[in-house]
């Protein structure tokens, strides 16, 4: 069951930061190797990397929301229903729904298509291909178009994240700062990383 807290919890906090750079990282990896043509070097180089990183990235995903779901300490919010605050609902909603959905699609492309998730010391195979191989090349390009989508609103959470706490001065970040044992139950805000001036 979740608890109410000025913070999350570390578990949530040490979630929040891996999944987000690692999702940033992906999705960036991958537009660079975009960059060069079929066949470079560079290109092939990096293609290993985006299925076992983005299922591990998943694995920790469905973790964060099982975590979220029964045992998170989340902060007390405040119910605004401003136009800022709505709108950062609908980015939170359509992000969790594309940390889900695009892994999900991913899926169906590779054992659609009878290949496997190379780990390097193992490998992850479902041969699928009779009952999701007529879906695979869609899941294929949602996957993809849907990726950019994530990529951008990821980047717009970070600067809305930014914004309010440099330029609106209102230490929302320190939500998602790591809590020593002494603050882990705090009922205050702590003061913003960055004094107002």
């Amino acid at each position: 069951m979740q608890t109410s807290n000025k913070k999350y919890d570390n578990i949530s906090v040490a979630l929040h930061w891996i999944i987000g750079i690692g999702i940033l990282a992906l999705a960036g990896l991958e537009l660079f190797r975009g960059e060069f043509p079929k066949g470079h070097f560079i290109r092939e180089g990096l293609k290993p990397i985006h299925q076992p990183v983005g299922t591990l990235l998943f694995a920790l995903i469905i973790v964060r929301v099982t975590w979220r779901l029964l045992l998170a300490k989340v902060p007390t919010e405040s119910h605004k229903f401003d136009l800022a605050g709505i709108a950062a609902k609908l980015v939170h909603l359509a992000l969790y729904a594309l940390m889900i959905g695009l892994p999900l699609l991913g899926l169906v492309y590779v054992f659609g298509n009878d290949k496997v998730i190379d780990f390097g010391l193992f490998s992850l195979a479902l041969p699928l291909k009779a009952s999701l191989g007529g879906f695979a090349k869609s899941a294929r390009w949602w996957h993809e178009t849907l990726g950019i989508a994530m990529f951008s609103l990821a980047l717009l959470h970070a600067a809305a994240a930014l914004g309010h706490h440099y330029i609106l001065k209102d230490g929302l970040l320190n939500k998602m700062r790591f809590a020593k044992n002494s603050d882990a139950n705090d009922t205050d805000f702590d003061p913003p990383l960055v004094a107002a001036e």
